[in-house]
């Protein structure tokens, strides 16, 4: 009987036919097997493993070391403005910014950061060796230290001020990743209760068995959740932050030129606009700003196919004056570069695509050296203004009181100066506080106000020189032929004239010349009797009034200028005789800003051309241009229809008395020994209980006129009491800048 479990009784056919696959005949057999069916996924593990790490591990270490590719733009520089005489009124500066990686100036150093920079130092077969590791390791935060010592040593700046920017930057990231992830802990935390809620009460006794097959299966098919411990990253732990704005060009391209000795830094270059010259014609100069979404919009909606001058958001645009005009020029094209990052966000090379395109200079008419003097002379005429008082101890002038002055040249139109009291420093729209743009804004004087263009006011008697010209036109009043004044037109209360309000009489026997020299009103109310309202604002209009000049900048008014017979087709307030006599003499309903005025003087002067102000002169080309040629900018002009010469000259005999006649109303006051000036006095009544608006406008010289301008102080009173001396320094300025000469009482322009 055999020693082994088993029964007794073998099967003899099996036995006699000696059957191989018994398995309890070969118990080695049943080994072999068993064995065989372990070891095969051992196999296949290790099989697997051993090509990882012999055959594909370049693979891995390529993912390792996986780089991201994008494109980021340079930033061009917008053209220039400059004066004619060569003086730089807006232009950019470049600004540079040293910035620093997080992971190089965090402190302590971020473990993983530390052992993948270790690691990229080392080959495959090295990063299993623990020395060698960590002797990497201690090589970067040697180099580190490194960094900043070099950074410190070229900027020439204490080390330590480098270290205390560096931790301000960690403090803030630091307060960012907390407020992130306590906000995310508690979003989990939330989410979880809520799910734990939902599922309790949605699962029934019965219910087991499907819950269990489900959590099963989750578990077996869903990638695994990022661990609760594990905290976000946040982005501003991969980007670069900026340790020191502003520094110089020279350390900036030393910087940029050696990013060896530099790793983790990175030169952010930026363009800002700035004007050197601060409050010189701000309001004619305008300033460029960040583009809004309207804007935007609205250049989207016109350039469907691609915005040619390719604004995006954060670009800067002209929002007013000649930045604005002339954006087209001004506005410079961006470049592209291609630059390669690492996984942890750090440069590691960057390409220029397309290099940037700076825009054109433009240049202007002003003359900066007069533009800046005329400024001064308004403001200390204004200041002198304010401290006089009145026989009631009263400021002659109102607190809000501002004025302007135009200087043109009445061949060309080119505007040389132009100046608004009180004005602003452009540099401060550019970034103001919120306390210093509600002074600008609460001050009563309006200092944003553009007066040249946009201050409609009565003309007062300077507008007599239009209705003169109306008169000699009409043919319905002879020019010599004297008209008695006995200081009031029909009623001693009515339609006075401004001696006979303060000495009681008139002018007597009195001509077209006479009267112009004198600002007799009677004389220009019974020529305007005599002609009609119609022809004095037909002559208005062609002469421009009621419409703008056309200068090239935007947001300029035309003024008032009242029509008979289209005010009473209107429905508007019906015309009465007073308001013909009102007009003839610059006043009714009648208004005009300061440019318009300035331009009738140069239509007198240079023999009835109606010329365009302008202020830009010419287009001056990038260096990155592919044209050289200076663009001189044309402005049209046309001769006024039906306008003689001999109206124009008899025109100009009356300005000149008004200044050189010792009966003028400028001659005590605007007169001058080196050379003569013609030109107008006018006070145009405001009503209200104010002061009257007090105007000056002519040309200079008054026989070979080179120059036109205009001198308007609101509410200063009297013309010839106060803007006649400022006319009078006004012209000894232009002499001071050469712009005039004087050669002993003869007249000769330069």
């Amino acid at each position: 009987m055999r020693n082994r479990p088993g029964s007794n009784h073998l099967d003899s056919e099996s036995e006699a036919s000696g059957n191989p696959f018994q398995v309890d005949g070969l118990p080695g057999l049943r080994v072999c097997l068993l064995g065989l069916f372990l070891l095969a996924p051992l196999l296949a593990v290790g099989g697997r493993l051993a090509f990882i790490q012999m055959m594909n591990a370049e693979h891995f270490y390529s993912q390792f070391g996986k780089t991201t590719e994008s494109f980021e733009t340079i930033p061009s520089r917008d053209g220039r403005i400059v004066s004619i005489d060569g003086r730089v009124l807006a232009m950019d500066v470049e600004r540079f910014d040293l910035q620093v990686h997080y992971r190089w100036l965090e402190e302590p150093p971020n473990e993983r950061w530390l052992q993948q920079q270790a690691l990229t130092l080392l080959k495959p077969v090295e990063r299993r060796q623990k020395e060698k590791v960590e002797a990497a390791r201690e090589k970067v935060l040697a180099r580190r230290q490194q960094l900043w010592e070099e950074l410190a040593l070229v900027m020439q700046v204490p080390q330590q001020d480098l270290l205390a920017s560096g931790n301000e930057i960690q403090k803030r990231v630091e307060n960012i990743i907390e407020s992130v992830n306590e906000r995310a802990e508690q979003k989990r935390a939330e989410t979880q209760s809520v799910e734990v809620a939902v599922k309790k009460a949605e699962t029934t006794p019965t219910d087991y068995p499907q819950a269990f097959w489900k959590l099963l299966k989750e578990t077996l098919t869903r990638p695994p959740r990022r661990p609760q411990r594990e905290r976000i990253v946040v982005r501003e732990e991969l980007d670069y932050h900026t340790v020191k704005s502003e520094i110089p060009r020279e350390i900036a391209l030393a910087i940029s030129a050696h990013p060896e000795h530099f790793p983790g830094v990175n030169i952010q270059v930026a363009t800002l606009r700035e004007y050197p010259q601060k409050t010189i014609a701000p309001h004619e100069l305008g300033i460029r700003h960040r583009i809004d979404e309207k804007t935007l919009a609205a250049r989207r909606e016109q350039y469907p196919d691609g915005d040619p001058l390719d604004y995006k958001e954060g670009d800067r645009i002209g929002k007013m004056g000649i930045e604005r005009s002339y954006d087209r020029f001004l506005r410079g094209l961006r470049g592209l570069k291609r630059v390669v990052k690492n996984r942890q966000g750090e440069i590691i090379r960057s390409e220029v695509v397309r290099e940037p395109k700076s825009g054109d200079d433009v240049v202007l008419t002003l003359n900066t050296r007069l533009q800046g003097d005329v400024q001064n002379l308004l403001d200390q005429s204004l200041d002198e203004l304010a401290q006089q008082k009145d026989e009631n101890d009263s400021p002659l002038i109102e607190p809000s009181t501002g004025g302007c002055i135009v200087v043109l040249d009445v061949r060309s139109g080119a505007i040389v100066a132009t100046a608004s009291a009180p004005r602003y420093d452009l540099n401060l729209l550019l970034n103001p506080s919120p306390e210093e743009w509600q002074a600008v804004l609460d001050d009563p004087r309006r200092p944003l106000f553009p007066r040249a263009t946009q201050m409609m006011l009565p003309p007062g008697s300077t507008f007599k020189a239009l209705t003169s010209i109306a008169l000699l036109e009409s043919g319905k009043i002879d020019p010599d032929e004297m008209y008695p004044c006995r200081g009031y037109l029909d009623r001693p209360d009515r339609h006075r004239d401004y001696i006979y309000r303060h000495y009681g009489v008139g002018h007597n026997d009195i001509n077209l010349t006479q009267a112009l020299c004198q600002s007799c009103n009677v004389y220009f109310f019974q020529a305007a009797r005599t002609m009609g309202p119609e022809t004095i604002c037909h002559w208005a209009d062609q002469l421009g009034f009621g419409k703008p000049t056309g200068i090239d900048i935007s947001g300029e008014r035309g003024g008032h200028l009242p029509d008979p017979s289209s005010d009473r087709k209107k429905g508007k307030s019906p015309w009465y005789p007073g308001d013909t006599l009102g007009i003839a003499i610059g006043q009714s309903r009648l208004t005009v800003t300061p440019l318009q005025i300035a331009r009738l003087m140069a239509v007198i002067a240079n023999n009835g051309e109606l010329v365009v102000p302008h202020l830009a002169y010419s287009i001056v080309p990038s260096a990155e241009s592919t044209t050289t040629t200076r663009q001189i900018i044309s402005h049209p002009q046309r001769y006024v229809s039906g306008i003689h010469p001999d109206t124009l000259e008899r025109v100009r005999e009356g300005l000149i008395d008004v200044v050189a006649n010792p009966h003028g109303t400028g001659y005590k006051t605007v007169r001058m020994k080196e050379i003569s000036i013609a030109g107008k006095t006018g006070t145009a009544e405001t009503g209200g209980g104010k002061n009257d608006h007090a105007w000056f406008a002519g040309f200079v010289p008054a026989t070979r006129p080179k120059y036109a301008f205009a001198v308007v102080i609101e509410h200063g009173g009297s013309g010839s009491r106060v803007a006649g001396p400022v006319a009078q320094k006004l012209v000894r300025a232009m002499l001071d800048t050469g712009l005039l000469q004087s050669t002993a009482g003869k007249l000769q322009a330069n």
